[in-house]
């Protein structure tokens, strides 16, 4: 069961389709196909020693400063309400939230953020580079 919820959230993290309309700016590491598109961001805020290659340890980084920013009142976990009210982003809260209490706490948030960054390096050696980062979905041909 554990598993399967853990998929869901990977699943909604990693990009389920949304109505244009309520679609945020893409960014590879904090938009709407991210654990970061909690947040939004930059993916040049994430290689914090600019080498070309992203560590899961800058990711962690990147999202606990996107979560401290968002958390308004400083209690340490977020609601519902200190997250962007977009569909993807509120999908991703509920996903993340393991012991569905209606706040995510960072604790919640980093085994997702470690199975979006597994995900995504294929060759298995930690590091996020130039091939293995995501890229921007291929958008159909005007009529």
């Amino acid at each position: 069961m554990m598993g399967m919820r853990w998929g869901a959230a990977l699943a909604v993290a990693l990009g389920l389709a949304l109505p244009a309309a309520a679609q945020v700016p893409y960014s590879p590491w904090g938009g709407p196909d991210s654990p970061g598109g909690l947040f939004g961001g930059s993916p040049l805020e994430v290689d914090a020693d600019r080498d070309g290659r992203i560590t899961h340890d800058e990711v962690w980084a990147w999202l606990r400063q996107g979560f401290d920013r968002a958390d308004r009142n400083g209690d340490g976990r977020l609601s519902a309400e200190e997250v962007p009210s977009h569909r993807r982003a509120q999908a991703t809260f509920r996903a993340a939230d393991a012991d569905r209490n209606g706040h995510l706490t960072p604790e919640e948030l980093r085994p997702l953020s470690e199975m979006w960054f597994r995900s995504l390096d294929s060759n298995g050696d930690n590091l996020l580079t130039g091939r293995e980062r995501p890229r921007r979905p291929a958008r159909p041909a005007s009529p």
